[in-house]
């Protein structure tokens, strides 16, 4: 290690605090640990995708634990490969869940690139950022009429029954977190004018059930085309792909707060969820993990 490197990491430690990377170092490696303790159930019929990559896969396995754990109950598991998500967390997965079905980037790639075609923009904004396997990978290679798609970097801390009764609800609806503010790269106004509509505000697609046919690649390549959504900030790109669908198709609408994404140091009493944003991203490991390793740790 470079001296400018453990300079940095002693920086950060600092500021973050004991908690945080304590946790990190010491806890969060337990997880892989934990098994599926509803294995032996039929899963359900709305599959988890998971995208992830070489920085988060060890959050995704938390995330995942707290979702089991919260939701008491099997389900089918998709992990997508952001294209560096490394052998081992291959291996880990499956001897944590061993139904997961996990997707690597070189196999998605042929099987997408069927599919984009005719959309060259989308296939475009794939290639040019990972996110975009977010959109476009689960909807190409999803076995169910509905999804859920949840960040690795949320955890889990009471049952998500207001999820769970719109996903049996099956009413061809979107649902999101709320984010913190509108963070959308277009304006209202241009997206009324360039696609005829508003788009829902302070959609956050960190979790989200989708109703599949609401994807519109038609709907996503105009956007990519004709609005300025890829002048701004494209780690945004595929959260306001979302919110345009989601918005023409007009059915759904945002989680309760209890479903949170706050840039505040304390989740709020009674969260059954919190997404744990770039900002805030060392409470996921002082707060969330110091909250859910009695519950789920060996």
């Amino acid at each position: 290690m470079t001296p400018g490197r453990l300079w940095y990491l002693v920086q950060r430690d600092w500021k973050r605090g004991f908690s945080a990377t304590w946790h990190e170092r010491f806890v969060g490696p337990r997880i892989l640990g934990w098994r599926n303790p509803y294995a032996a159930e039929a899963p359900g019929r709305v599959p988890i995708h998971v995208l992830t990559g070489r920085d988060d896969w060890l959050l995704a396995c938390w995330m995942l634990a707290s979702w089991f754990h919260a939701t008491e109950r099997n389900w089918p598991v998709v992990i997508h490969d952001d294209g560096h998500l490394p052998p081992e967390a291959f291996s880990a997965f499956q001897q944590m869940n061993p139904g997961i079905t996990c997707i690597r980037a070189a196999e998605a790639d042929q099987a997408v690139a069927k599919s984009l075609a005719g959309h060259p923009a989308c296939r475009d904004y794939r290639l040019a950022h990972p996110f975009g396997r977010k959109i476009f990978d689960i909807v190409a290679l999803t076995a169910g009429e509905q999804y859920i798609a949840i960040d690795s970097d949320i955890l889990f801390f009471r049952k998500p029954d207001a999820l769970l009764s719109r996903c049996e609800k099956n009413a061809g609806e979107c649902w999101f977190n709320e984010d913190v503010y509108d963070s959308l790269p277009i304006s209202q106004e241009e997206a009324k004018e360039k696609l005829g509509f508003e788009i829902w505000p302070r959609v956050n697609a960190g979790l989200c059930l989708i109703d599949r046919s609401a994807i519109d690649l038609d709907l996503c390549e105009r956007a990519l085309r004709e609005t300025s959504i890829l002048k701004g900030n494209l780690w945004l790109v595929e959260q306001s792909l979302y919110a345009i669908c989601a918005s023409a198709r007009g059915l759904g609408g945002l989680l309760p707060p209890e479903y949170e994404v706050s840039l505040e140091k304390k989740a709020r009493p009674g969260v059954v969820a919190r997404h744990y944003v770039g900002a805030v991203r060392q409470r996921f490991h002082g707060e969330g993990m110091a909250r859910l390793k009695r519950a789920l740790l060996p």
